[in-house]
């Protein structure tokens, strides 16, 4: 297990170069830089441009401009922000406390539901099962910033007294902070919340044929033991998984929905980077977010073992 880890997390290096690579480069294919973007509809010289470009060394070949940054970040200094002129990791580390516990409350949701639905859709089924799949359904084709969309416009309108754009920092109030995050995390469990249920079902199903199920039944043991000891505990495996895969995904869908919230996380500074050509926040930002899913998926290999045990890595 340790030397699997070890390989694991060694392949992450490469992996990672590539993506900063690709960052990199992408971000500086669009069309404009900081200096424009700073400008807005305002009319600036070119020369006044150029110093500005050349004060933040965008003057230099992208190569030397990556290199530059690449042996910076390797020291610990992610840069300074362009806008803020502040460093970037003061910036980014408050707001990925955020996105991390958006995050995490949004899985916890998605894991209550997707289990839940799961296994009534195949312990029940006849109604149940038609009912949960049909909302499975719905919500697949259902993007999850619309979902957001449809809950701001629904507590707007007709539950005014619940705050929506209220967000408490935790430090301030503990159970307000959490109660502001409930909606969001919602918008984000819903979509998430069907890939759980749908292979939670599935690999309740394909347990439940299995003959170790059956002697058990056969023994006259209760369906609540049955459940608990034989289905339940089989079919985590592939369930644990998806979960895993999922909540890394939830990193990329909290951009929209923390900015529709107005939630001051990762999702929303990557969102203002964007548009303002904010560089070395969007290249720490891309950087930080490859790190965790790819962390992540590590995670997921070893609680796969744990669950299974026979899934061996030695």
């Amino acid at each position: 297990m340790i030397r699997m880890v070890a390989v694991r997390l060694l392949l992450t290096l490469p992996i990672l170069l590539g993506v900063s690579v690709v960052a990199f480069v992408l971000m500086r294919a669009l069309p404009g830089d900081f200096a424009q973007a700073s400008a807005g509809t305002s009319t600036i010289s070119a020369e006044a441009l150029d110093t500005i470009r050349r004060n933040l060394g965008l003057d230099l070949p992208v190569w030397r401009q990556y290199l530059r940054w690449l042996g910076a970040t390797l020291s610990g200094d992610l840069g300074l922000s362009f806008t803020t002129r502040r460093p970037v990791a003061t910036e980014i580390f408050p707001r990925l406390a955020v996105t991390a516990e958006l995050t995490l409350i949004a899985g916890l949701m998605a894991g209550l539901m997707g289990v839940t639905t799961g296994l009534l859709s195949a312990r029940l089924r006849g109604v149940a099962e038609w009912a949960v799949r049909g909302w499975n359904s719905l919500l697949l084709a259902v993007p999850n910033f619309v979902i957001a969309t449809l809950i701001v416009l629904l507590f707007g309108l007709y539950f005014p007294s619940v705050g929506i754009f209220n967000y408490v920092a935790f430090a301030r109030d503990p159970s307000g902070n959490i109660a502001s995050l409930l909606l969001p995390a919602l918008s984000l469990a819903l979509t998430v919340s069907v890939t759980i249920s749908e292979n939670t079902r599935a690999a309740v199903l394909e347990v439940s044929s299995q003959d170790y199920v059956m002697v058990a039944k056969a023994k006259g043991l209760r369906p609540r033991a049955i459940l608990r000891d034989y289905l339940v505990r089989n079919a985590l495996t592939p369930v644990v998984t998806v979960t895993g895969l999922q909540l890394a995904a939830l990193l990329g869908g909290s951009i929209l929905i923390e900015t529709i919230f107005t939630i001051p996380g990762m999702g929303q500074y990557l969102f203002d980077s964007i548009a303002s050509r904010d560089y070395p926040a969007i290249q720490a930002i891309v950087l930080v977010a490859a790190t965790i899913v790819l962390l992540m998926n590590v995670l997921v290999d070893i609680a796969y073992a744990r669950v299974d045990a026979r899934v061996s890595y030695e």
